[in-house]
């Protein structure tokens, strides 16, 4: 996964604690109520950690509001330790199916959650609720380009994209293809849910349209 400076990063990380905040932390709770059939550690489930996921979640969140290189250092961490996961997961090919863009989020709301506990342990967290959304296979992913945004897409990320679309009233075909009808069908979803109508999938518009909603709503 390729990086901004250091400057620019922390920059990015601060920004990206603001965007969407109860999206995001909807998304860290729903992994209480996912299971994991992955099995780690001793015969008590137990594990040594190394490095920065030894770190307590409380003062990773402090090192993101401060801009410390420090936090950089921890996503980098969680990024080694997905893909030790993406190894060793049946059926399992990334975890990361579309979450570049948030696991930072994704980590900074969990760890909120239990500010006492290390990085690791929420790691762990993080993973059982990447599951449900992974890629199972490898793929080739595909250049999405709208104007002057571009993200890589796997083509099963676009059909699940296309399908949540259609179960929330949108008019578009489901074929992993993202073209026209796909970026009309996003930009309507964007207006909506109060977004920016670029027809762009951005990270705000993917956890909107990923993130269940709480009940009543």
């Amino acid at each position: 996964m390729l990086r901004p400076s250091c400057q620019d990063w922390n920059e990015l990380m601060k920004s990206l604690l603001k965007l969407a905040a109860p999206s995001f932390a909807a998304l860290a709770a729903a992994s209480a109520m996912v299971g994991s059939s992955a099995s780690a550690g001793d015969t008590e489930g137990r594990y040594a950690v190394k490095g920065v996921g030894l770190m307590p979640c409380k003062m990773f969140i402090e090192q993101v509001q401060q801009g410390s290189p420090q936090a950089a250092a921890v996503v980098s961490w969680l990024d080694g330790y997905v893909s030790g996961a993406n190894m060793l997961i049946d059926d399992t090919y990334d975890l990361v199916s579309w979450q570049d863009g948030v696991l930072p989020n994704i980590l900074a709301s969990t760890c909120a959650q239990a500010p006492d506990q290390p990085v690791a342990v929420m790691a762990g967290e993080i993973v059982k609720l990447l599951g449900p959304q992974r890629v199972v296979s490898a793929e080739r992913p595909e250049t999405i380009t709208v104007g002057e945004a571009k993200r890589l897409m796997y083509p099963s990320v676009v059909k699940a994209m296309q399908q949540k679309l259609k179960d929330n009233g949108i008019a578009v075909g489901v074929d992993g293809d993202f073209g026209p009808g796909t970026q009309r069908a996003i930009s309507g979803f964007q207006t909506a849910n109060n977004l920016p109508s670029t027809g762009f999938p951005d990270p705000r518009t993917m956890v909107a349209l990923f993130t269940p909603k709480p009940t009543g709503q």
